[in-house]
C-alpha cells in the first residue's frame, strides 16, 4: 500500500465535516481496525498480531497495521490486510507532534474505528490523537519494563488509557499497572500464543522416541521425568537432584530424570549438577545425555515435564509447550508459571494438568514426583489429554486471537 493517499482527505470522504468527525463502528463486522506496533519482523508478537487480523478479516473488519517496514509486510498483505508505513519505534518528546498528527491523517483517511497499540510509542501518538477526536483505544502492555527515560515513562503511561488493556501475565504486568495507576477494570489477560500444530505430540513418531529412551536406558515400566531448560543458580535443578534423594530415600522405584544439555548453557554449571548427584548418590538415576534428536522429541521421550524454578520465570513458554505435548507438569509456584497450567489449589484434582510446588523446597518436589508416580498409567494419561486440550484452549494461535477478537467487540459495542 502507498501512502498517496492520506493526502486530500476532503475529496476521498466528503461526507466528512471539517473536524473528520463520523458515528464510530459499534460492530466489528464492518469496522476498519488499526494495529501499531514497531515493525513486521518474523517474531512471536509480529505473528500473534496477524493471527489477530486473520480472525477480524473473517468475522467482517477491515484490518489495518501501521509499523515500520519488516519481512512480513508481503505476508501480512497477502493474508488480506493493508500495511501503512508508520514510524512509531522510538517516538520522543522531539517528535511526537509529528508521529501524532500522521497517525491523525492516517485515521481520517482509512476511518478508523478503534485503534489497538501495541507500542508504547503508538499508545502515545494514539493518545495525543484522541485529544482531539472521537476514536476507540486498546492497548497490550510489554512483558517488562525497560531502563526508561522521563518520556519512555510518559509513553508508557499512554498504554494506561486504553478502554481495555491485554497484558500477557498478570505476574509480568503487575509492576507496571502499579506504578501507572491502571484500573483493574481495564485489565485482561491474554497469554501468549504457541503453536500448537507443530508442538502436537501426533506428529511425533513412536519409534523416535523409543529409541530415545533406550538411549537414556529406561526399563519397561519406568517413567521419565525431563528437566528442560539453561542449568544455573536459578534453575532449580540442584533441588530437583536433593528431591529425588529424598525419594530415594523413601524407597522410590520406577523412576528415570533426565536433564537435557542445553547448547548454550555453562559447562560448569551442568557439571556443578552431575556433581551433585553423584555427591547425593543419586547418579544412577539422572540421564545428562541429548541422543540425536530436536527438543521436540525430547520432550515427547518424558512422561512428566519439572519445571523447578528457584528465580521467578518471566517466561512460561515451556509450561505451555509441554502441555500442548500432553505432558503433565510439576512446576514452582513461582512468577508466570502458576498462571500457565491447572493445578491445586486453582483447580480440583480431577481437573489438574499437573502439580505446583514450592520454589526450591525438595521435600515439596520429591512429594509431587511421588504423586505422579503413584498414579496408574490410564489416569497420567487422562492428565496428558487434559493438558493438551488447556494447551488448545488457552495458548493456540486461534484461542488467543478469539480472546482479543472478544476485547475488540467489548470496546466497540461500549461494554
Amino acid at each position: 500500500m502507498n501512502t498517496e493517499h492520506h493526502t486530500g482527505l476532503e475529496k476521498r470522504h466528503p461526507a466528512l465535516d471539517a473536524a473528520g468527525v463520523r458515528p464510530l463502528a459499534r460492530t466489528l463486522a464492518g469496522a476498519t481496525t488499526l494495529q501499531i506496533m514497531p515493525a513486521l519482523n518474523d517474531e512471536p508478537a509480529v505473528r500473534a498480531a496477524l493471527h489477530i487480523s486473520g480472525a477480524l478479516l473473517r468475522a467482517g473488519a477491515r484490518s489495518l497495521i501501521a509499523s515500520g517496514g519488516g519481512p512480513l509486510v508481503s505476508e501480512f498483505h497477502a493474508l488480506g490486510g493493508e500495511w501503512i508505513p508508520f514510524a512509531n519505534a522510538h517516538v520522543n518528546r522531539w517528535n511526537l507532534g509529528r508521529a501524532a498528527n500522521a497517525l491523525e491523517e492516517i485515521t481520517i483517511a482509512e476511518r478508523i474505528d478503534i485503534i489497538h497499540a501495541l507500542s508504547a510509542g503508538g499508545a502515545a501518538s494514539a493518545q495525543a490523537v484522541r485529544e482531539r477526536r472521537p476514536l476507540r483505544m486498546m492497548t497490550s502492555l510489554p512483558d517488562a519494563l525497560a531502563k526508561r527515560t522521563w518520556f519512555d515513562n510518559r509513553s508508557l503511561e499512554a498504554l494506561a488509557h486504553g478502554e481495555r488493556i491485554i497484558v500477557h501475565s498478570a505476574f509480568m504486568a503487575a509492576p507496571i499497572i502499579e506504578q501507572y495507576d491502571m484500573p483493574r477494570d481495564r485489565i485482561v489477560v491474554i497469554p501468549h500464543s504457541i503453536d500448537t500444530v507443530k508442538f502436537d505430540p501426533a506428529t511425533v513418531h513412536p519409534e523416535h522416541t523409543a529409541g530415545i529412551r533406550d538411549a537414556w536406558r529406561v526399563r519397561a515400566g519406568e517413567r521419565v521425568f525431563l528437566a528442560p531448560g539453561r542449568i544455573g543458580p536459578g534453575s532449580g535443578h540442584i533441588a530437583l537432584v536433593d528431591a529425588v534423594r529424598v525419594l530415594l530415600n523413601g524407597g522410590l522405584r520406577g523412576a528415570i530424570f533426565v536433564i537435557p544439555r542445553d547448547d548454550e548453557g555453562d559447562p560448569k554449571q551442568i557439571r556443578s549438577v552431575a556433581e551433585r548427584a553423584a555427591a547425593q548418590g543419586v547418579d544412577g538415576l539422572f540421564r545428562f545425555s541429548n541422543p540425536p534428536a530436536d527438543m521436540l522429541t525430547l520432550r515427547c521421550a518424558a512422561d512428566i515435564i519439572v519445571v523447578p524454578a528457584i528465580e521467578p520465570p518471566t517466561d512460561g513458554r515451556i509450561v505451555a509447550e509441554a502441555q500442548a505435548l500432553a505432558r503433565p507438569v510439576i512446576a514452582s509456584a513461582n512468577g508466570i508459571l502458576p498462571e500457565n497450567l491447572l493445578a491445586s489449589p486453582r483447580t480440583a484434582n480431577e481437573s489438574r494438568t499437573g502439580w505446583l510446588v514450592r520454589p526450591g523446597d525438595p521435600v515439596s518436589l520429591a512429594r509431587a514426583i511421588g504423586a505422579a508416580l503413584t498414579l496408574e498409567e490410564t489416569v497420567l494419561r487422562a492428565h496428558g489429554v487434559r493438558a493438551r486440550r488447556f494447551a488448545e484452549a488457552t495458548f493456540s494461535p486461534q484461542s488467543v486471537a478469539a480472546a482479543t477478537l472478544a476485547v475488540y467487540t467489548s470496546i466497540l459495542g461500549g461494554g
